[in-house]
């Protein structure tokens, strides 16, 4: 693929906001697009690709030091992970047998142990918020000595926001599901 900056028309930099890149993607899209005459599907495709990659923390910063995917994991990752993958094993656990109780007892039974988990997920999805804003502070301090840097911090810094960006969409989820009951 293209350098997801220079296609985007944007500047080699740790931190773009949302607003940058959806500017810079929706420009060239119109001119793109597969439907406008003299539109391009392949560029098009490519374009679309390149925006995503900037808008992901961990995938534009693998980007800017031409990091492969993969993943040491962080001291906070190593902590965090015992509790995600308990409380979201817990979670799919007891929302799949609500989902099976076959009368309204067997719902009943239930929901204290819902209401237990539901609090336990707010703690956890705001420990993981924390975390994650955190890592946007140190993005924002990497941002502001660019183009200097360490490589070793940009790749650790990419691997926790992948960590925590893949968790707190999965805390998320369950927790929606846990409230759409």
């Amino acid at each position: 693929m293209t350098d997801p900056f220079a296609l985007l028309g944007l500047q080699r930099r740790p931190l773009l906001s949302e607003e940058e890149v959806g500017i810079a993607y929706r420009r060239l899209a119109g001119e793109l697009h597969p439907d406008q005459a003299g539109g391009d599907a392949a560029r098009f495709k490519e374009l679309g690709e390149a925006a995503a990659i900037l808008r992901d923390h961990s995938r534009r910063l693998r980007s800017l030091i031409a990091l492969p995917p993969g993943s040491a994991i962080p001291s906070e990752a190593a902590d965090l992970f015992p509790r995600v993958a308990s409380l979201t094993h817990e979670a799919d656990d007891l929302l799949g047998r609500h989902a099976t109780a076959s009368n309204p007892l067997a719902k009943a039974v239930l929901a204290a142990p819902l209401k237990k988990l539901s609090i336990e997920l707010d703690l956890l999805i705001e420990a993981v918020r924390e975390w994650q804003s955190s890592l946007n502070a140190k993005l924002a301090g990497l941002d502001a000595a660019w183009p200097t840097h360490d490589p070793k911090e940009v790749a650790s810094l990419a691997d926790a926001f992948s960590y925590v960006t893949r968790w707190e969409s999965q805390l998320r989820e369950r927790k929606l599901v846990l409230e759409s009951l």
